[in-house]
Order: structure tokens, then C-alpha cells, then sequence
């Protein structure tokens, strides 16, 4: 899994460090300023400069109401207590005895306003949307309708799907409950006893449910309103959305990307928009990355033969700004070797 990270600088590399940021930002972990008055996101948002219409999305308080919304249902996520010592409490995922969960990001990493590099905080907080909410909510459909609802987090990540799922997003097994099961999960992430029973019965309506046919029901249900991942998390993903893409066209994979907000940006099919916005940045990716990204551009030749589409290869493709679900297929059998960053992002669809 790698070191500890030092700082909240450092770009998170999979879904748990994702997690663990929003935490410690936003005053939710053991270690938090614990002063909700210190947060101020937002201004390191609007630090980014004036860029046309986006200006107005990222000042219009909807990214500080939503992160704070988001970062508390996170917290019930893991298991943090609300108030006090913030110390887990161990109704969570994360197991609270001595040796159990433990931060991606060191006690030594505090939140500092942003005044430190607001630049590189408002990078980090846009390219983390993405990842944690196809994330969070491909867990919550496999939850529900994906054939994970007994399965418990058991076995370093060899054990079930559900474990080998949780364990390349990041997470140590050993450090989370292993009696938790699939079901205890969704109810963990929709906070709302009668969200989670209206979820439940729409998923069960149908004998099988594809992620995208999930997503799609997901926000037509207005009832789910208390799901960590329905409208909040949803806000803050289009937020960066229409951010990302405004002001520049997409250009999927037309660039191998040199810099960590780019490689977040070209998974998530907005390249351009960072590589305008960050230019000559010296946070370099390693060989590795730039032989993977080669392999995932060759997956994309039309003439590259490829599996029969699948509804996992559907949702690769829609993640990655494409409808062509065979090269979403080719794609999935073409990252041999791959590192932890991108393990997050395409495996999450495997």
C-alpha cells in the first residue's frame, strides 16, 4: 500500500486516501483541527482564478455545503464518533481496537486553510470527486443488487469480492471489521433507515440491475435523499464537471499526461482542462504510469480486438468518456502490471 503520506498535499492514490482526505480536511478524524471555522476549501476552489461560467459554479456555496455533507456521511462510513475526542468508535467499517484503522495521511498532516498551496488543494478536491463517487456508489450497487450483500470483509482481500474489492481500493483488510457484510455497508452509506429499505426494494424489483441501469434509477429515486453518494456527493461531482470542461473540449487520451491532476483528468475525460490549468507542474509520474497510460491508448485503436461488451466494460467506457464498449473491454484486459492509482479506477469496474 505504500508509505504514509506526510501532508494534505500529497495527491491521494486510490479511493481510500481519497476518503481519508475529505476526513481530515473536513475536521471528521482523530487527528482533525476540529474548528469548523479553519475550513476553507471553498477559497482554495476560487483560488484557481476566473475561468468564465465555472467562476460562478465553484462560488456559489454549494461545494462547502456539499463537502460538508459528504465528509459527516464518510465519517458514519468509517466510524468516527460526531463530537469529542473523534476517536473510532467502531460502528463503522473500520475496526477501532488497538492495530485497527488508521489514516492514509499522518497525525503530522494538518489542514492549514489552504494558505500553504491552495492551487494544488483545489486540484486535489475536482479530481476527487470523480473517484469517490463511481467508487462509493459501485459499492453501494454491489452492495444492494450485486450479489455482495452476505459477503464479509474477510481473508487480505483474497477472502470474497467484496474483500479483494475493499482491498484495491486501498484498504489494509486487517485494519477493518470482519464481520461487517455487504448489507451493513449499504446501510452504512445511506444514512436514512426508509432511503435505505426504498433502495432496497427498487433493486430487488429486478432480478439483476447493470451499474449504469443503477445510476440511473439511483437519481431518479428523489426518496434516496439521505444516501451519502445520491444528491451531495452527485452535486459536487458535477460541480467539477462543469468546471473541468468548461472553457476547453475534451480530448479523451489524445496526450499521454505527465502530472498526477492530469492522469486524474484523462480517466476521468477532461485532460485538457487540467494541462491548461497546471501547466509545467514538477509532480512527474514514474515510467510505469506512462508505459500503462501507452497500453490503455492502444486499447482505444478501433482495429484493437477486443472481448464481447459487457455491462463492466459499459461502465469503463462511460467513466472514460466513451461509449465504444468494446474498447472499454479491450481496456480491461490490457493493464497488466498495473499500480495502485489506476487499479482504483479501472478495477473498480472489473
Amino acid at each position: 500500500m505504500g508509505g504514509k503520506k506526510t501532508k494534505l498535499t500529497d495527491w491521494p492514490d486510490n479511493l481510500k486516501d481519497v476518503i481519508d482526505w475529505f476526513l481530515r480536511v473536513g475536521g471528521k478524524d482523530k487527528e482533525s483541527l476540529g474548528d469548523d471555522k479553519k475550513f476553507e476549501l471553498p477559497k482554495a476552489v476560487n483560488a484557481l482564478g476566473d475561468y468564465g461560467e465555472a467562476k460562478n459554479v465553484l462560488e456559489s456555496g454549494s461545494i462547502a455545503g456539499n463537502f460538508g455533507y459528504v465528509a459527516d456521511g464518510l465519517r458514519v462510513f468509517i466510524g468516527y464518533n460526531k463530537s469529542g475526542s473523534q476517536e473510532l468508535k467502531g460502528d463503522g467499517v473500520g475496526l477501532s481496537s488497538h492495530g485497527g484503522y488508521a489514516s492514509s495521511y499522518k497525525d503530522s498532516a494538518k489542514w492549514d486553510g489552504g494558505s500553504s498551496n491552495p492551487t494544488t488543494y483545489a486540484h486535489i478536491l475536482l479530481g476527487s470527486f470523480p473517484l469517490l463517487y463511481y467508487g462509493l456508489t459501485h459499492l453501494l450497487w454491489r452492495c444492494t443488487n450485486g450479489g455482495w450483500q452476505n459477503q464479509i470483509l474477510q481473508g487480505d482481500g483474497q477472502g470474497t469480492d467484496l474483500s479483494y474489492f475493499m482491498n484495491y481500493m486501498g484498504y489494509n483488510i486487517s485494519q477493518l471489521k470482519s464481520d461487517v457484510n455487504g448489507t451493513q455497508i449499504a446501510t452504512l452509506l445511506v444514512t436514512d433507515s426508509d432511503s435505505i429499505t426504498d433502495l432496497k426494494n427498487f433493486c430487488n424489483s429486478a432480478s439483476t440491475m447493470t451499474y449504469p441501469d443503477f445510476l440511473q434509477k439511483l437519481h431518479q429515486k428523489g426518496t434516496v435523499a439521505g444516501s451519502v453518494m445520491n444528491a451531495p456527493l452527485y452535486k459536487l461531482y458535477t460541480d467539477s464537471h462543469a468546471y473541468l470542461t468548461t472553457n476547453w473540449k475534451s480530448h479523451m487520451l489524445n496526450d499521454i499526461p505527465q502530472t498526477k491532476a492530469e492522469i486524474e483528468a484523462t480517466l476521468t475525460g477532461y485532460s485538457e482542462a487540467v494541462k491548461a490549468l497546471n501547466p509545467g507542474s514538477s509532480q512527474k509520474l514514474s515510467t510505469a504510469y506512462l508505459t500503462l497510460l501507452a497500453k490503455i491508448k492502444e486499447a482505444f485503436i478501433p482495429d484493437l480486438p477486443s472481448p464481447a461488451p459487457s455491462a463492466a466494460a459499459s461502465a469503463v467506457g462511460g467513466i472514460l468518456g466513451t461509449a465504444a464498449l468494446g474498447a472499454g473491454a479491450a481496456l480491461a484486459t490490457n493493464v497488466g502490471g498495473i499500480t495502485t492509482t489506476l487499479k482504483s479506477l479501472i478495477l473498480i469496474f472489473k
